[in-house]
């Protein structure tokens, strides 16, 4: 890894420690529950991670990381409805 990446990973990780906990509050408050809002927060911060981006300040960079985890809650949310509807028609197929 080369010295300015090395550079860009450093500040990546900067500043993700500055906004996770307001994050992690964001994915608990929306999913309710600790272990669906740790998993939130790992796929944004892998997802993150990929393509760390230049930014002027942290404000900058935590709407960025919003914007990833709110997408990460909706993909959970959906997650959830597909899987509560199988369920429901596995229970009772005649609803069909």
């Amino acid at each position: 890894m080369s010295l300015k990446n090395q550079e860009h990973r450093a500040e990546f990780e900067g500043r993700f420690s500055r906004c996770r906990n307001s994050l992690y509050f964001l994915a608990w408050g929306a999913l309710g529950s600790v272990g669906e809002a740790e998993e939130a927060m790992e796929n944004c911060y892998r997802k993150a991670g990929r393509q760390p981006q230049r930014f002027t300040s942290d404000g900058e960079f935590g709407s960025w990381m919003i914007r990833l985890l709110i997408n990460e809650i909706v993909q959970v949310t959906n997650r959830r409805t597909f899987e509560a509807s199988e369920m429901s028609e596995a229970e009772y197929p005649e609803a069909r």
